[in-house]
């Protein structure tokens, strides 16, 4: 059996550094895809579709500075689902009721990112696997 997911796409923001209990790094950020297609009128049509991507590790966050909003990405990794419980609060009248839901997160957990742009600003020019493509 596989579970292997692969993306080529564009980041939808600067990705967000958080740090776990145990001390490790995780890269927090979305990546936008597109697909375009001809509808029975012969009109284009297109969809994009946003994934969360999640990146373990200390070579992970030492390239989060140069993924960028809009920087083209290709991503592989496992395709993963968690559930967790969110309180809300629901007006009552005067009062307001806590309440807790089920929220379902589906995510990209990647064991390779490779930053497909050549970035003019930073003054990087290759994409080699050696500068771009982080294993876990």
């Amino acid at each position: 059996m596989i579970n292997q997911l692969t993306i080529l796409g564009y980041t939808g923001k600067a990705p967000e550094v958080k740090t776990l209990p145990n001390g490790t790094p995780v890269v927090c950020f979305s990546v936008a895809t597109k697909k375009s297609w001809k509808d029975d009128n012969g009109d284009w049509k297109e969809k994009t579709q946003w994934h969360d991507v999640r990146a373990f590790g200390n070579a992970f966050s030492k390239i989060a500075e140069r993924l960028v909003k809009g920087c083209l990405v290709y991503v592989q990794g496992e395709l993963v689902t968690r559930e967790y419980d969110r309180t809300i609060k629901v007006p009552n009248g005067k009062k307001t009721i806590e309440h807790t839901i089920k929220r379902l997160v589906v995510e990209l957990k990647a064991d390779t990112i490779r930053i497909l742009d050549r970035s003019k600003s930073n003054g990087d020019t290759t994409d080699a696997p050696s500068d771009n493509e982080v294993p876990e």
